[in-house]
This record gives structure tokens, sequence and C-alpha cells, in this order.
């Protein structure tokens, strides 16, 4: 325990040090240059034009999964967030030519992926900077509905891409909660008899049932027309493949989905046949970190297992019976 005591007494002297000279920097100036920086990640180090690199991985969504974390004291960036970051500087850097974003993702929430789209869209409209877009293992639903956004999509050789479609899903407990002798109380108006649509506690009826599948109905038809525009395919086309299917690198390939499949040296290649340049830096943004909240964080996560628990719990209260589309 004594060891333990010391250990943080000389982590905490430490962090007050560094936030004590960052103080004294920011009254009295300093030396070191202002805005973001990037630092080189691969490809040409003494190129002039860059490739600013940029991940989307894990769900779309516009809070980050542990926002809501009873115990961690990390102040993440939600993924829109980060993307923003990364978009203002490509956009401000004269050096970057072009984005490589590489996908890892299997989706996500609605409004959250046509967000991510809308935001690829503006920065091209705004820049005439192309987002390439490399799918890495998979770049499905949600993901590929953003990559739509992009100027180009390639593959890996092993890449699952598609599953084209929207899912909203709940479960029935009713049965199990009698057995438990738990009796649900819900408390609603007669002007509004839906309001606890989709509750685990009951079975909906036909009716809520029917608006529920308009909601999906336009979701997925606002899916399709994002895919034909993004690609430029026949829209009755889109529709015959948007069935909710997963497809290979090389069945995506055929289909229109994908412009190629190679690795990211091969797609750095082709981006730099599209810019007309012979080489290229790839480059990617340096974040920020707060030394204290990181310190914290440590001690958080490992404070307890019964966290993932808790926060689980806390969300299912939050969230409670509000249907949530997903491209899923």
């Amino acid at each position: 325990m004594k060891k333990f005591l010391l250990i943080f007494t000389f982590c905490i002297i430490s962090i007050t040090s560094v936030s004590a000279q960052g103080l004294l920097g920011g009254l009295f100036g300093s030396d070191e240059p202002k805005g973001p920086k990037v630092k080189f990640f691969e490809g040409n180090n003494d190129a002039k034009e860059e490739i600013l690199y940029i991940k989307l991985t894990g769900v779309i969504q516009e809070k980050e999964e542990d926002d809501n974390s009873l115990m961690s004291l990390r102040n993440k960036k939600s993924i829109l967030d980060q993307l923003k970051d990364n978009l203002s500087l490509a956009a401000k850097r004269d050096a970057v030519k072009a984005v490589y974003l590489e996908i890892n993702s299997p989706g996500g929430e609605v409004t959250a992926s046509d967000l991510v789209h809308h935001m690829f869209k503006k920065f091209y409209s705004e820049t005439k900077k192309p987002i390439i877009a490399h799918i890495g293992s998979m770049g499905a639903s949600g993901a590929y509905y953003a990559a739509c956004g992009c100027s180009r999509i390639y593959a890996l050789p092993t890449s699952m891409i598609g599953s084209i479609g929207v899912l909203l899903q709940t479960m029935n407990i009713e049965e199990l909660a009698e057995k438990l002798g738990i009796r649900p109380i819900t408390i609603k108006s007669d002007k509004t008899p839906m309001k606890d649509v989709l509750s685990p506690f009951r079975e909906p009826t036909e009716e809520e049932k029917a608006m529920l599948l308009e909601l999906v109905e336009t979701s997925y038809q606002r899916f399709v027309d994002i895919v034909a525009e993004g690609r430029k395919l026949n829209r009755d086309d889109v529709i015959k493949l948007a069935n909710g299917s997963v497809y290979t690198a090389q069945k995506a390939q055929k289909l229109g989905l994908v412009d190629g499949i190679g690795y990211r040296d091969e797609v750095c290649a082709e981006i730099c046949k599209m810019l007309n340049i012979e080489s290229v830096a790839v480059v990617k943004l340096v974040e920020e970190k707060n030394p204290l909240s990181d310190l914290l964080s440590v001690f958080s996560e490992k404070s307890t297992d019964i966290r993932p628990i808790l926060n689980s719990f806390v969300n299912q209260l939050k969230v409670g019976n509000q249907p949530v589309l997903m491209f899923r």
C-alpha cells in the first residue's frame, strides 16, 4: 500500500510540474508552434505533398461508448468530433492534398452515419480535396453509407462489405418477468397510446408495427439513394443488392460497390496518380493529451470489474424503450 501511495504521489507531482510549465508557457509565451500538429506516418518523408491519414473504427454514433460511464474519468471525443478535427486540419493545411480514410466498422446509428456522410461531401465541396476510403476488415451498413460520401472506395482482399439495410430491434421479456414476479408499471395518457412502443414487457400492436416499419422503410429508401448517387449506379440495381447481404471484396467490386482492391501502399499509389504527383508523405494528426485525465483513467479502469455492468445498466435506464434505428 505504501509503495502504491509513493508511486501515486510521484505521478501527481510530475503532472503538476507539467501543468505548471504549460501555464507559464501560456502566460509568457512559448517557442512551441500553435495549432494542430501532424506527424509522419509512412511514405516519403521528404515529399512536399501530404495525405492525411484518418481512421473510422467501431460503432458509428454521436457519443462515445463510455460517455455515460459512472467511473471513467476520460474525456474521449466522439467519432464525429474526431472526424471534424481531422477534416478541419486537412482543409487548412495547404500541404495536405487528399485524405486517406481507413474504415473498420460494422455500422451504427442512422443519423450519425448520415452526419458523417454529409461531412465528407461538404469537405470535398469546399476544398476539392478528395477523400479516399479504404475498407479494412469490415465496411458494412452505416460504415458503407458513410463511405459513399468519398471520392473513391477501395477494399482489402479479405474485406466484408455491404449489409445495406436498416435494423430496429428490441426484446420481449414479458414471460420472464412474470416468472420472476416483476410487474411493470406504465403511466401514459390515453392520447399517447404508442408512448411505450417497443416496451420489453409486452408485444407491440399491429398499428405500432406498421408505424415502426414506416420508419425503417423511409431510412432504407434513403440508404438506397445514397448508394445510387455515391456509386453512380442505377437505383433499381442497388435495390437488388441492398437486401442486407454482406459481400466479399471481389463480389463488391463486380457489383460496383468499390473501385478496387489493394493494400495501403497500393491505394496510396493510386492516390498519387489521382493527384498527378510522384510521391507523398502520409501524415496523421497529433492529438493533445491531458496527463492527469490519462492517469486517473488508468486507476478508474482498474478499480472494479463491475464498472461495465453498471455502465450498461445506466445506459438502459437512460435509453429506455425509445426506438433507435441502426445501419447494422
